[in-house]
């Protein structure tokens, strides 16, 4: 065996972990069950600055992207601001679900629900009527629960439950499009919904679809 080229088995077992670790970035502070990636990253080096985009498997809270921001950091402190923006499940673009600024400062901000939240504007208890489906906006409406039910009289009704507690009742008409039913309200801009075959709530507008709210129990 050559020894120059011979490294010793703990020794490899040591670089394993290290890039193991490397890759999965969770600080110590960071539950197991929490688990990002970054997915793309424009880092500039003439200007000083980077922007960085995240990728999470749920909803967390300030404390715990406070440390995968530091997490984040503690290798890219060359530059003087940082921006990291957080996507969760069924939403990949747009506006972020939150965001981690370093200018330098941290900034930690939260744009869409928490999950406190959206336990909130889920509730059904003050409806009357029979509930025919939830769904969830997580991009165009910044978390809030579209709730479809019919109403004593059998009239159909569309609430919108915004996270800061605010709501919008309205009724909406349905019909057919291309096999799928449609609900639409008087809104002046002309959007309506799509309830589409994998069962989530398709928004539309007259440029076409915005968005699709996704179904929740």
């Amino acid at each position: 065996m050559n020894k120059l080229n011979y490294i010793p088995m703990n020794r490899i077992i040591y670089i394993l972990a290290l890039l193991i670790f490397t890759a999965c970035g969770d600080g110590p502070n960071i539950p197991d069950d929490v688990k990002w990636e970054i997915i793309k990253e424009e880092p500039n080096k003439a200007l000083g600055n980077d922007n960085v985009e995240v990728k999470l498997n749920k909803k967390i809270d300030e404390k715990i992207l406070k440390e995968i921001a530091l997490e984040i950091h503690k290798d890219r402190k060359q530059y003087e601001k940082l921006w990291i923006s957080y996507y969760i499940p069924n939403m990949t673009n747009g506006i972020a679900w939150a965001t981690t600024h370093f200018t330098p400062d941290l900034e930690v901000e939260i744009i869409g629900s928490t999950e406190i939240e959206d336990q909130e504007t889920s509730k059904t208890s003050d409806i009357e009527g029979e509930i025919i489906g939830k769904w969830r906006s997580e991009k165009s409406l910044m978390g809030a629960t579209l709730i479809l039910y019919k109403n004593p009289e059998g009239i159909l009704m569309m609430r919108t439950a915004f996270k800061d507690g605010g709501i919008m009742i309205r009724e909406v008409l349905e019909s057919t499009q291309e096999r799928k039913s449609k609900y639409q309200d008087d809104n002046e801009h002309g959007e309506y919904y799509i309830l589409e075959s994998n069962g989530n709530l398709g928004m539309y507008g007259n440029d076409g679809k915005f968005d699709e709210a996704v179904k929740i129990e």
